[in-house]
């Protein structure tokens, strides 16, 4: 369950990095516009920051509710933004599917780690 916290970190830290510095990727859009470019740099913000409080989490990790309900939510991100991205694609807005692939990919994967560790959280103790 530690993990999610991890790979999420690593993943939206990165992610926002790359979006601050080079905004033309989000939509992969060679020539996007100035408000396309505003956008994608505090969206690259908002999820570098989300990184770093993954990472944050993951340090502190202990099976409690409060962390329980932090990996459902990461989850229902991936989930929701992979759907979103898929509409994105279905408006000819992205020329592929690689962002909508990647972050269904990534709820999947959550959640099947979640339902491995699922039992986990009724003890409520920390992790070494």
């Amino acid at each position: 369950m530690k993990n999610i916290l991890l790979i999420n970190g690593i993943i939206e830290t990165l992610g926002g990095f790359i979006l601050i510095f080079s905004p033309h990727y989000l939509l992969s859009n060679a020539n996007p516009e100035l408000q396309g470019i505003v956008i994608a740099k505090l969206f690259g913000i908002t999820i570098f920051c989300f990184g770093l409080v993954s990472y944050i989490l993951y340090k502190k990790f202990m099976y409690s509710t409060m962390y329980k309900q932090l990996v459902l939510l990461i989850i229902g991100f991936h989930f929701i933004i992979g759907l979103y991205m898929n509409g994105v694609f279905q408006q000819s807005l992205t020329p592929h599917l690689g962002a909508a692939l990647m972050h269904i990919s990534l709820a999947v994967i959550f959640v099947l780690i979640y339902l491995k560790n699922n039992h986990k959280f009724e003890d409520g103790q920390p992790v070494a």
